[in-house]
């Protein structure tokens, strides 16, 4: 039987930290669009990613969603994050949650996703 010295607490998460999986999600698509011709297949090869699910990832054609998949994308975009369900979730769309370690990591990343809606909100030249 363990004895409470070998067990080590479980803080609560800070709910300021999580991001919901759309807007990662959101962010990866951006980010994987970025890379040129060839270059998803090298980015996969590197960091031993399924090529075909991230092409779909990619192009929005995935038939599920991907968490762990995301997470491990986010990492290799310099993004460590702990990916988990939503124990409040009531749909798809929030059924995953994404925490961040620190306020500085969530600050880059939002910054950056802010950046990417605002391209997609303004009209093409």
């Amino acid at each position: 039987m363990p004895t409470t010295a070998s067990v080590q607490p479980l803080g609560f998460p800070d709910p300021s930290l999580f991001v919901l999986y759309a807007d990662v999600l959101r962010y990866i698509q951006y980010r994987l669009k970025l890379l040129g011709h060839g270059q998803v297949k090298a980015f996969c090869k590197q960091y031993l990613f399924p090529y075909t699910t991230v092409v779909n990832l990619k192009n929005s054609t995935l038939k599920r969603k991907e968490h762990l998949l995301l997470q491990r994308i986010l990492a290799a975009l310099s993004f460590e994050t702990t990916a988990s369900r939503n124990p409040l979730s009531t749909g798809e769309e929030d059924r995953y949650l994404f925490l961040f370690p620190g306020k500085e990591e969530l600050g880059k990343f939002k910054e950056q996703l802010a950046y990417i809606d605002s391209l997609a909100k303004s009209p093409p030249h």
